[in-house]
């Protein structure tokens, strides 16, 4: 069996690719944000924090796919796991 038939690769990588589209959209969302004077000081600080925790996340999801773990994150796991057949 190839990687690319491996059920375990394809949850994983789906899994990674729609935890990344969500963190960019958040990210675009404070992005945005940060340039309205009054609040855009804190949607900086958020946005750093926000890249920080999902980089952490993300580490995290690798340990446990490195691992043989068939981790699923909340509320997109069920759905990554509908989508691989």
């Amino acid at each position: 069996m190839t990687k690319r038939e491996d059920r375990f690769v394809q949850f994983h990588a789906l899994q990674s690719i729609a935890l990344t589209v969500i963190g960019l959209g958040a990210i675009a969302v404070l992005w945005l944000f940060a340039f309205f004077p009054l609040l855009g000081f804190l949607y900086r600080m958020l946005l750093r924090l926000l890249q920080f925790l999902l980089f952490l996340y993300w580490l995290y999801l690798l340990w446990q796919a490195w691992r043989g773990r068939w981790y699923r994150a909340p509320s997109i796991g069920d759905w990554v796991g509908r989508q691989i057949i």
